[in-house]
């Protein structure tokens, strides 16, 4: 059973990391887990967008999610 971490943004959008290999997959030459997927801790990300939402141009202001106009955008 692997660990995993699981991460909570402002957008809702969330992310999982693994945390820790199981025995199974630490001695497995590809690291692959066939049990069950453990969620240790889920981290709310206070005042943080995900990558793709920064990527997308979204950005937090003032607890708002806003859209980055085309001049914004290009400094």
């Amino acid at each position: 059973m692997c660990d995993w971490e699981e991460f909570i943004f402002v957008c809702n959008h969330t992310m999982l990391r693994l945390k820790s290999h199981c025995h199974f997959a630490r001695n497995d030459p590809n690291h692959q887990c066939f049990g069950v997927k453990v969620l240790r801790n889920s981290w709310y990300q206070n005042g943080q967008l995900c990558d793709s939402c920064l990527e997308r141009g979204l950005r937090l202001r003032n607890g708002v999610i806003w859209q980055l106009s085309e001049e914004e955008r290009r400094r």
